[in-house]
């Protein structure tokens, strides 16, 4: 399917019925990983190695084309490493299913803008970046919103289908438009594997945000919504606003 016809059919109308609670991740946090994460990300934001139709050579990951990060199984096994941090603005949305952890993290401004300066400015980068990239990936100019996903899992053959991860807003089922890697290699099977997902507009992340992978859904963006308003609370007293 070309980028045209999957921005064309990205959001789709949900369906009532019941929605599942997963468990929390207790160990982690939404400001401590992205700060994690930014080790990875600059140390190899050539884009390539994420995404696998199958798996690399022992040596190097070949990167994929454009466009070809969609629709191809992601070979995630041995993607295990664990951090354990207290807790500071609140937890990731986790989703589980069987052996596989995805952990979505926006990219939004009025998100990342809690963090500390030096991490607000990568982030910021990294996200302007990708508009960039996604842009000319689809030949539009209408700004998609971001998020950081990672997958972690025990399971040395486990598999991820990139379509499936769906966000739902409001009522909406938000498909992903693009994504794009970043992981730069396979030699390091301890670390997690990252990609930026580009989402069209329209995800409202001052309400009820849920993760969507396959048959399971994940509703912790309630509880960590709070903790990012509590976050900008203090920002604006510390500024006098």
């Amino acid at each position: 399917m070309s980028a045209t016809r999957r921005t064309e059919a990205v959001v789709a109308q949900t369906r009532g019925g019941g929605l599942s609670e997963l468990p929390r991740a207790n160990e982690w946090s939404s400001l401590t990983f992205v700060a994690l994460a930014l080790a990875a990300v600059l140390a190899g934001s050539a884009g390539c190695g994420l995404i696998f139709p199958a798996p690399p050579s022992p040596r190097r990951a070949r990167c994929p084309g454009p466009g070809a990060l969609l629709g191809a199984p992601v070979r995630v096994g041995g993607a295990t490493r664990r951090v354990r941090h207290a807790p500071a603005g609140g937890d990731l949305q986790t989703l589980r299913r069987g052996e596989l952890q995805i952990r979505v993290t926006p990219l939004d401004e009025s998100i990342i803008l809690v963090t500390a300066p030096d991490t607000y400015q990568r982030l910021s980068a990294l996200g302007r970046g990708h508009q960039e990239i996604f842009r000319q990936r689809t030949g539009t100019a209408v700004p998609f919103q971001l998020f950081l996903v990672s997958l972690y899992t025990e399971a040395p053959e486990a598999t991820f289908e990139p379509e499936a991860l769906n966000l739902v807003s409001r009522g909406l089922r938000y498909r992903p438009a693009e994504v794009h890697s970043l992981t730069p290699e396979w030699e390091t099977p301890r670390e997690a594997l990252m990609a930026v997902y580009a989402f069209p507009d329209g995800i409202d992340l001052e309400q009820d945000l849920e993760v969507e992978y396959q048959e399971v859904r994940s509703r912790e963006w309630d509880l960590v919504l709070p903790a990012i308003e509590a976050e900008r609370a203090r920002l604006r007293a510390r500024q006098g606003g």
